[in-house]
């Protein structure tokens, strides 16, 4: 029998311009730019463990249409920090940290296009 382990999924998401995301992540999530391929209209970034990658649809319309049927969610720890951190960046909140029945602390950021961000905590 063959061991293996699995790796985290990575997430790949609509952009209706691979600049504008780029900027959004790197400025107001954080994250750094591991690989941006113009020519093939992809960009991957990176925050610790996390990873996102982001490919480019036909148009901004179509970008948004797809978006905002899409999310992404990261866990944290220590999400407090986090919280704070992105206020300072002036991040915009879909909604502020707050505690989810389902046992998670949890907010939410959409990026330009609206893809949900989420980043959660379990709740101990």
């Amino acid at each position: 029998m063959n061991v293996f382990e699995l790796s985290p999924a990575i997430p790949q998401l609509a952009s209706g311009d691979i600049n504008e995301t780029e900027s959004f992540f790197n400025d107001f999530l954080g994250f750094d730019t591991i690989s941006k391929m113009v020519e093939h209209s992809f960009l991957m970034v990176k925050r610790g463990p996390a990873e996102i990658h982001f490919w480019q649809s036909a148009d901004r319309e179509s970008a948004m249409n797809i978006a905002t049927q899409s999310s992404c969610y990261i866990r944290v720890k220590n999400i407090t920090a986090l919280f704070e951190e992105l206020k300072e960046r002036g991040t915009t909140f879909r909604y502020e940290l707050q505690k989810m029945p389902w046992g998670m602390y949890e907010m939410q950021i959409d990026d330009p296009f609206g893809n949900a961000i989420r980043f959660g905590e379990i709740i101990n």
